[in-house]
């Protein structure tokens, strides 16, 4: 590869280059030189039978030698910097004039093949590429770097993409011994997706340390992380408020090995090496059950990788929820579709689907009114307050924006 040279100074093949041209030169001199003193030495003998010798043209081989190697220095020391820049000043003008073709051809090679621009190009390139179009394209510099560093965070980095993911989640009453309402709901969820593994280790993990979920939902990779506050008093290492109950690959159940500290559970599932090998597309699925305050009035979906495709479906009909609503978290100009099924025979569900890519920190909310609170005082409430409660509002969102990610289990 050739260095930067700014001082201009000669590099060593060019030293080498003339150093064997002087040689070449001086070589030549020396043997014009002799010859011709051999041809006058000889031309005053009488040799003899070795007369022949002066039939030999000994003084113009010397001659010319003698011309070649004065010539040659000459020229060397004399034309050989002109030629060059001479050179130099022609190649600079057809990359001149060729420049504006030849960019246009790399763009093009580049646009429509992208294999060229996969063998040459490096991913620190393609990150300035990107950022610079997106610049441009904005026609501001900052938002495109911003732009796409968000979206390289949340979907370049991510080393697994899921495809038609499914979620069918009940939530309902848990059935106690007591006289007492539940102050509870219990939540059953099925996830179903296809993924081409990139991890030998799925982990699941329920934890109560806000800076320990942080810690964990960076660094992704193979672990799906839930978040239960200390202040919802209940204890996230009991297996009543939260268990993976069934983990499978292609419908076949794999063993789940639990594990629990101060802070929380972790439950770890070996899919085994050649899964990881082969690349192939695998169905996995997990169920797991949580259990959520009903005073809470919201349950969080959210969504841990890159997915094509999402469809969920929540049947609460036996739960005591007088009204429920969904409120959708994906950024994005197309629309998901929602549907309530209507209260017919007691079945209470809502079902959303969503045919685009839903990126990580992305997800589905579910707000809830209880049978047993006065829907009119909650409507006069509103009506009386509405101007606090929208002040409010968007202060609780600058102070908490980082929370709103916080997947509630």
């Amino acid at each position: 590869m050739p260095h930067p040279n700014p001082d201009n100074k000669p590099s060593l093949h060019a030293r080498l280059r003339k150093t064997k041209a002087a040689f070449l030169a001086t070589a030549l001199t020396l043997a014009g030189v002799l010859l011709i003193m051999l041809n006058g030495w000889l031309s005053g003998l009488n040799l003899g039978d070795w007369a022949w010798l002066h039939a030999l043209p000994l003084g113009e081989l010397g001659g010319t030698l003698f011309g070649a190697g004065l010539l040659g220095t000459l020229f060397e020391y004399s034309f050989r910097k002109d030629q060059e820049a001479a050179t130099t000043r022609q190649f600079r003008q057809i990359i001149h004039d060729e420049a504006p073709a030849m960019r246009d051809a790399v763009i093009e090679g580049f646009r429509f093949d992208t294999e060229d621009l996969r063998r040459m190009a490096t991913p620190q390139l393609l990150d300035e590429l990107a950022v610079n179009s997106l610049g441009m394209r904005f026609g501001d510099a900052a938002f495109g770097w911003e732009v796409y560093g968000d979206i390289k965070h949340q979907a370049i980095t991510a080393e697994e993409r899921w495809y038609d993911a499914r979620v069918d989640a009940t939530l309902g009453i848990p059935r106690v011994r007591s006289y007492a309402p539940n102050p509870f709901f219990d939540l059953l969820v099925r996830w179903e997706y296809t993924v081409v593994p990139k991890h030998r280790f799925r982990k699941f993990a329920v934890v109560s340390d806000r800076q320990r979920y942080d810690q964990m939902v960076a660094e992704r990779g193979e672990t799906s992380v839930w978040f239960k506050p200390a202040g919802t008093k209940l204890d996230v290492t009991d297996l009543d408020n939260f268990a993976l109950i069934e983990f499978a690959v292609d419908g076949e159940p794999l063993k789940i090995i639990r594990t629990t500290d101060e802070h929380g559970q972790v439950y770890t599932v070996d899919i085994g090496e050649a899964v990881v090998e082969a690349e192939q597309p695998v169905v996995m699925s997990f169920t797991y059950r949580s259990r959520l305050r009903r005073d809470g009035h919201m349950v969080h979906f959210d969504v841990d990788r890159p997915t094509k495709g999402f469809e969920l479906e929540l049947n609460y009909q036996d739960a005591g929820i007088a009204k429920m609503k969904l409120v959708d978290f994906i950024s994005s100009t197309r629309r998901a579709r929602v549907s309530e099924a209507p209260d017919v025979a007691g079945v209470k569900k809502y079902t959303m689907s969503y045919d685009g890519w839903v990126l990580p920190r992305a997800g589905v909310a579910f707000v809830w009114i209880l049978e047993d609170e006065s829907l009119d005082k909650s409507v006069q409430a509103h009506e009386t307050q509405e101007g606090a409660a929208q002040t409010a509002s968007k202060k609780r969102g600058r102070e908490n924006g980082s929370a709103r990610s916080a997947k509630t289990a």
